[in-house]
């Protein structure tokens, strides 16, 4: 399993527990532990839990720097994408503010619509500028 597979199942769980309003750590481990292989799933568990802690504060962030729409009405598609960018960009050390947005819009430009990719390019775009 590569990194950028165990990013899109990480995004699908996140999309999934949002969708049954079920967004707990304890939901999160199963799920990461069903889907993910070898380092994956302590790195994907590690990530899925530090997003759910923080999901108001990420959640507020978004909206901070989303023009348009704010979460409630945003895609679950790239809601679920831009919660887990902005859970790489505060922490995962070892991957770049920018490899992280370039990973989101990869995400969205596969499982969203043809308006996603700029939307969340300049939604991640402009809070990683701010540092948020």
């Amino acid at each position: 399993m590569t990194r950028n597979e165990a990013r899109e199942i990480l995004m699908q769980i996140l999309f999934e527990m949002d969708a049954s309003k079920n967004l707990d750590n304890d939901t999160a481990n199963t799920l990461a532990e069903e889907r993910l292989s070898g380092n994956h799933i302590t790195r994907g568990k590690s990530l899925l839990n530090s997003i759910i802690n923080d999901i108001d504060d990420i959640d507020a962030s978004i909206n901070k720097y989303s023009k348009s729409w704010k979460t409630g009405r945003m895609p679950k598609v790239d809601l679920a994408v831009m919660r887990l960018a902005v859970g790489e960009m505060r922490y995962s050390e070892d991957i770049p503010d920018a490899v992280a947005i370039n990973e989101a819009i990869n995400l969205v430009k596969k499982f969203s619509t043809d308006n996603s990719a700029r939307f969340v390019h300049g939604v991640l775009g402009a809070l990683a500028k701010s540092n948020g």
